[in-house]
């Protein structure tokens, strides 16, 4: 795993190394073994990354393990490619000779893959999660793919005189310090569950390439091509869809335990690694798997002390397990003094209140000696987790009926509010998601499918798994889920849903995630598997460590209008937004409120 930087001079004039590769120290906690860089095109072109080595040998590759065996392309990569040694065997037949990973590493595969097949056509062979940029130099090109669930980014800002990509905004915030922020994406925050926006990033002029997509830049003209854009609609197929329905129950349960076995098995790595255990399904099932196929240094959990109920006592899963379970007891302060540090690596407020947890969590575990953490990402959003799932039955033609990608209107009133990009964003979601299974004759299963494909498709990428990325990494921490390969995602979004969510099941323990929560039974007794309690974290008790609400900086910052707040108690969604935002403003500085 790592951190890139590339930057771009459109003035003609030659960048300044020294301004890049302070730059690129930013970056550092993402890759903290080493940095490369190189000054490209007359020095207009800067190419940069830290690298947290995780597979293969590349210590003395001295970034030869960046450029592919022709010399032309050259590799900035943040990622990992879990079937790279099956890439190796499809060079070996297109060279027509042994291929020579020379440092075993996923990144030379990468790169020599781009010898031979257009820019294209290579993410479509690729599994795993990823985010890099290619320079093309007979061409004088630089493209930029994004891994098709979303987890890995890559930031942009451009204007008169220069192009910067980067994997943290920080990064771009050393050329820019001055930009603005976006106030109106705030108070967007107050219509969505989290802090979800797309492609916008807090500050003006800052996007991010959608997952799935490829751009490419010419740097003779400075013009922007869209190569080639996937989606994880791509991996419905009615023909699938259909071959599972008529499959059994235990046979499709069979069917997911090896996917899940064989995909997490390939996954282990070289390095040092933990395994989450908190007592749910989906890391409990992660860390069986773990402990069969490899051997973790540790296993983690944190208990939010007085609100996770499991994680008080795991001592039925160390049983099965055959490890003790280190627990991590956090408290309100820990939480509260937690905050600024991860916005701080955000640079913004949090995008969810678990992001603390993550971090604290990350932490421990690399302070043991761990580079990788496996987890659970994606589970509930592609099995069918989330309670919503089984209430919100009624159709909506304009946003998901989901919490979690669905349109909310504010208790509070802004006296200046423009929702039009939001609104815009979170309807386009929905009909993306609707039109993904408008295939299905049956309306109420085209319904659950889409709310299930909406919040995987969007929220997972947007919030979830930016925490898994920034928060880990923060602490140069490697976080893994065998829930977003692509094999596991391609049978999840094709599964009948009556494997996903059944409300009418006599146990009233396997109306959510019915399949996973079967599968889960092979490797767990019974008695494990208990209803989700507690609540992970102290987002809304953090506020002692702040003023009375009607101090906050935020209230005049969001033009907010005291009377909506006066004179009626919040709940705690929106309390928890404006402590999240007040945490924010009053550690970015009274600069900030004047720029």
């Amino acid at each position: 795993m790592c951190g890139i930087l590339n930057v771009v001079s459109k003035s003609g004039k030659p960048l300044n190394p020294s301004v890049c590769r302070r730059a690129l120290s930013k970056l550092s906690w993402r890759g903290p073994d080493y940095i490369t860089s190189e000054m490209r095109n007359e020095g207009r072109l800067f190419l940069g990354q830290s690298i947290l080595s995780i597979t293969g040998n590349i210590e003395d590759s001295r970034g030869a393990h960046l450029r592919s065996a022709s010399g032309r392309y050259r590799l900035n990569y943040n990622g990992e490619i879990y079937n790279y040694h099956e890439l190796e065997t499809e060079l070996c037949r297109l060279k027509g000779s042994t291929y020579s990973n020379e440092f075993n590493s996923d990144s030379q595969v990468l790169i020599d893959l781009h010898d031979f097949y257009d820019i294209g056509d290579i993410p479509t062979k690729l599994d795993g999660m990823y985010a890099y940029s290619v320079w093309d130099e007979t061409e004088q090109k630089l493209s930029f793919t994004r891994d098709l669930g979303g987890e890995k980014s890559i930031y942009f800002y451009e204007d008169d005189a220069v192009i910067i990509a980067s994997s943290s905004i920080s990064a771009i915030l050393t050329f820019k310090p001055d930009l603005r922020i976006d106030r109106q994406l705030l108070k967007d925050y107050f219509r969505t569950r989290h802090f979800m926006f797309f492609e916008r990033t807090l500050y003006d002029s800052v996007v991010q390439i959608p997952p799935g997509c490829t751009r490419q830049l010419d740097l003779e003209t400075f013009d922007w091509h869209e190569v080639d854009t996937q989606s994880i609609g791509s991996l419905i197929s009615p023909e699938r869809m259909d071959e599972l329905s008529r499959r059994s129950d235990d046979q499709l349960v069979d069917e997911l335990d090896d996917l899940l076995s064989r995909n997490l098995e390939q996954m282990i790595p070289d390095r040092t690694f933990a395994s989450v255990v908190s007592g749910g399904i989906d890391s409990s099932l992660i860390s069986r798997y773990t402990t069969k196929y490899g051997d973790p240094k540790i296993l983690v959990a944190v208990d939010h002390i007085g609100k996770d109920y499991i994680s008080q006592d795991l001592k039925g899963f160390e049983d099965v397990l055959k490890q003790d379970i280190h627990v991590i007891r956090l408290d309100l302060t820990s939480y509260a003094a937690e905050i600024e540090r991860c916005q701080n690596s955000l640079g913004s407020p949090l995008l969810s209140h678990s992001f603390v947890g993550q971090s604290i969590q990350s932490s421990y575990v690399q302070a043991k000696g761990c580079r990788v953490l496996f987890g659970g990402d994606g589970a509930d959003e592609l099995f069918g987790g989330y309670a919503c799932y089984l209430t919100q039955r009624q159709m909506n033609t304009i946003y998901n009926p989901s919490f979690y990608t669905g349109h909310n209107e504010p208790e509070i009133t802004f006296l200046s509010d423009d929702a039009s990009t939001i609104q815009r964003d979170l309807s386009n979601a929905w009909k993306h998601s609707l039109d993904a299974y408008q295939f299905m004759d049956d309306p109420e299963e085209r319904l659950v499918q889409s709310m299930m494909y909406g919040d995987f498709a969007y929220q997972l990428s947007s919030v979830g798994l930016r925490g898994t990325d920034f928060m880990s990494m923060m602490w140069s921490v490697e976080t893994r889920s065998v829930f977003l390969r692509r094999g596991i995602i391609e049978f999840g979004l094709n599964l009948p849903v009556r494997m996903k969510v059944d409300p009418t099941h006599a146990n009233p323990l396997m109306r959510s995630k019915p399949i996973l929560k079967s599968v889960f039974l092979k490797h767990f007794p019974e008695e494990l598997l208990v209803a989700k309690q507690g609540f992970a974290g102290f987002p809304n008790e953090s506020r002692k460590f702040l003023s009375d609400l009607e101090d906050f900086l935020g209230i005049d910052y969001l033009d907010i209008d005291r009377s909506s707040i006066a004179h009626r108690p919040l709940s705690r969604e929106a309390e928890w937004k404006l402590i999240n935002i007040e945490y924010f403003l009053r550690q970015a500085g009274i600069e900030l409120l004047e720029s």
